[in-house]
């Protein structure tokens, strides 16, 4: 699937922008999570990593939390349904962020 492989290539990307952030840093804390990442899955430590890294670091974990949301509906056949309405979201909006969680309709009314 097009989305899929998209979805998995900025997953990649995006956790390498946080290890590479992790990598820069001298908190010992930062120091075990780039470890705890880099031997576990994503699901596994994106939790731990929203609830202890930085403001530097939000941008790339709310990335990461819709990018593997988005892969989790792939997998239990929900991907590219509206969260709200439950109607298909256009292959429009998927294209523009494969993330998008509701049609266009749902989407101007939230």
């Amino acid at each position: 699937m097009l989305f899929q492989q998209q979805l998995q290539s900025e997953i990649a990307k995006v956790k390498s922008a946080i290890l590479t952030m992790l990598s820069q840093s001298e908190h010992l804390a930062h120091i075990k999570l780039r470890d705890v990442i880099l031997s576990s899955q994503n699901n596994e430590w994106l939790d731990n990593g929203a609830c202890n890294l930085g403001p530097e670091y939000q941008t790339l974990v709310n990335r990461m939390t819709k990018l593997e949301a988005a892969i989790s509906q792939i997998e239990i056949g929900q991907y590219g349904y509206c969260c709200d309405c439950e109607e298909a979201i256009s292959e429009e909006l998927l294209k523009q962020d494969p993330t998008t969680q509701r049609c266009e309709m749902c989407a101007k009314h939230t």
